[in-house]
């Protein structure tokens, strides 16, 4: 997807939960300067994605936080994991809980993203934290994936200890909701396009491995601060190809 189609694409009106100000369609979602990349790996298209600011990422992310709401990460062979999640329908109040527990127990884990079902919620509710962009996605579906793709390392939070080698389109494209329930439409290319992809197939009950050649391909990661990617956060921030 070009740059030209991004900007001919009309945002979308609605609510937005109160938080940071969104970029206007077709512009980058910015992080913080220091871990800003070079080139930014997300694009909001449509409408107002629910951010997790940052105060609420400061609150969230300190460690009395964390000790009191992270759950457990759920490990391949869970039946959570292993099958298709629901689309939720919780008080505003609940689901703001259940994204604060979803966060708590990504930093706990390391992991630049966190599917509801990896902390044993059935449902489709996920965090895409690609640049510490902090964006909250209710029932998403990749719509679009480039036909160029490349040879990338992915691990998961949920195969704890290893990665492995699989074939990621470099971009891809993503619709899904706000914790109040208004559509938006976000595009992502390298890693951006990979977390979008690896959460999103976490809802349909996929897991990375379920796409590799054989589980023999697996390798063992040597950081055990591994991510959604197989590898630390700076790691991750640094390169995703082999």
């Amino acid at each position: 997807m070009s740059a030209a189609e991004r900007d001919n694409l009309v945002p979308a009106e609605g609510d937005v939960a109160p938080g940071p100000a969104t970029p206007g369609p077709g512009e980058p979602l910015s992080a913080e300067e220091d871990s800003q990349p070079e080139e930014p790996r997300l694009h909001l298209l449509k409408g107002k994605p629910w951010l997790i600011d940052p105060g609420r990422r400061a609150k969230w992310s300190e460690p009395e936080f964390v000790a009191a709401h992270a759950l457990d990460i759920r490990q391949v062979g869970d039946p959570v994991l292993h099958a298709p999640a629901k689309k939720p329908r919780l008080p505003l109040k609940e689901l703001e809980l259940l994204v604060a527990r979803m966060f708590a127990s990504m930093v706990k884990a390391h992991g630049i993203g966190i599917a509801a079902p990896q902390i044993g919620v059935p449902l489709r509710v996920a965090i895409i934290d690609v640049d510490a962009m902090g964006i909250v996605v209710v029932n998403p579906v990749i719509d679009w994936v480039s036909s160029e793709v490349e040879e990338t390392s992915e691990g998961c939070l949920s195969v704890r200890g290893l990665y492995g080698m699989l074939e990621r389109p470099l971009e891809a494209r993503l619709v899904g909701e706000d914790i109040r329930g208004s559509r938006f439409t976000l595009y992502g290319d390298d890693l951006g396009a990979q977390c979008m992809i690896h959460e999103t197939q976490h809802l349909d009950g996929v897991l990375y491995i379920d796409k590799l050649k054989s589980r023999q391909d697996l390798r063992p990661v040597e950081d055990e601060r591994q991510s959604v990617s197989g590898h630390s956060r700076a790691e991750m921030e640094g390169a995703t190809s082999a």
